[in-house]
């Protein structure tokens, strides 16, 4: 059995996309693969290591922070020592280490892959330009020295600054993809969704990280023609948004940036915040659309376990998050910060979203099919 070595900045227990592949796809290489997880510390109540799935975790402790990134000086040793026995370094990235890891990884005569769930993208300020600047200077170098690069999809990297000068070498792979099970969950956060549903005819969901790439002001923009549109057309009040994901983002004051405009559709926005994964299942049970206004995504895992559960998708018309629409028809895109366009793609898929289900849910369950994601990996692995 092959040992594969995966380094990443941030994992389980902290919960974002970046994250969450990684976890997804170690529970379905369990008896596959022999996987190590090197990772940060974040949390000094976390365990320095523990067995998940069939994976060993170990989390080193970290010296300083620089916006969102937790930096270690112990994680090179320990990347080095884990590094000799085993036979593949993956390095998950957008990763702060990317550049030194990836150098012990080929010094060690090891073969590095680099799975690459985003570029860099921070919010304004010549600090943060620096920061792109230093990253994506490091992440070129350690593409060159790379045996292969992967992302979610080949969409992503032809319009990638990161990805695109090493097409040539790149092969990629859907990770993955976890549903909690649905259980009678008793939740005060849930408590809201519980009530709307009750009321509402239409609720329509939007989640993640509440940051400038995400687009969420894009949406509520939108928010008051769609409502206006919606009513001249169908007849009804009913409509409610609902989000479900982390608005104190320490790096970025976009959420305290966006209150006016928040306050505006208020009556029609409510915020549940950061939700498990047995309150996200029960989310995404309860919601009948999902929006993904973003300016920036490389895929959107958030926007994938939605059209699993049958929720049809209204996304902006951009590289990697576009894929899922695109290649099965379930939902709409409109053009990236157009409000206008958003309102009137929420409208088609709402009025559609019953036919859409019908004609294309096959085709998402295909797509997204958790065998051929993994046989897909172990391919990369094998390159």
């Amino acid at each position: 059995m092959q040992k594969i070595l995966i380094a990443t900045d941030y994992f389980y227990p902290h919960w974002t996309g970046i994250s969450k592949g990684i976890y997804n796809l170690i529970r379905a290489l369990a008896g596959k693969l022999d996987c190590t997880i090197l990772t940060v510390r974040y949390d000094p109540t976390l365990a320095k290591e523990e067995k998940l799935f069939s994976a060993k975790v170990v989390r080193v402790s970290y010296q300083f922070k620089l916006s969102r990134s937790c930096y270690s000086l112990t994680a090179f040793l320990r990347l080095a020592r884990e590094a000799l026995r085993h036979d593949v370094v993956l390095i998950n990235s957008p990763s702060a280490n990317v550049l030194p890891f990836s150098l012990i990884a080929k010094l060690l005569g090891k073969k590095l892959i680099i799975f690459h769930q985003g570029d860099l993208i921070l919010g304004k300020g010549f600090l943060n330009r620096m920061l792109e600047l230093i990253y994506d200077f490091s992440t070129a170098i350690s593409f060159r020295l790379a045996d292969r690069i992967s992302s979610y999809t080949i969409d992503y990297a032809q319009h990638s600054r990161s990805l695109k000068p090493f097409l040539k070498k790149f092969h990629p792979s859907l990770l993955p993809l976890h549903l909690a099970e649905i259980v009678d969950l008793t939740s005060s956060k849930l408590k809201p969704l519980q009530e709307l549903r009750t009321k509402k005819n239409l609720l329509i969901g939007f989640g993640g990280r509440f940051v400038e790439e995400k687009g969420f002001d894009i949406l509520f923009k939108a928010i008051p023609m769609f409502i206006e549109k919606y009513k001249r057309e169908i007849q009804s009040e009913a409509i409610h948004f609902v989000f479900a994901g982390e608005t104190n983002i320490f790096y970025e004051n976009f959420f305290e940036r966006n209150q006016e405009l928040l306050k505006s559709v208020s009556d029609y926005v409510t915020i549940l915040g950061l939700l498990n994964e047995e309150e996200l299942r029960v989310f995404l049970e309860t919601i009948d659309l999902f929006v993904v206004p973003s300016r920036s995504e490389c895929f959107n895992l958030f926007q994938a376990e939605a059209a699993l559960c049958k929720k049809p998708l209204v996304v902006s018309n951009i590289p990697g998050a576009r894929v899922i629409t695109k290649e099965t028809g379930f939902g709409s895109l409109f053009e990236s910060e157009n409000p206008e366009s958003l309102a009137e793609a929420l409208l088609i898929t709402a009025k559609n979203r019953q036919k859409i289900i019908e004609k294309n849910y096959g085709k998402v369950l295909t797509l997204l099919d958790n065998q051929k994601a993994t046989q897909s990996f172990l391919e990369l692995i094998d390159c």
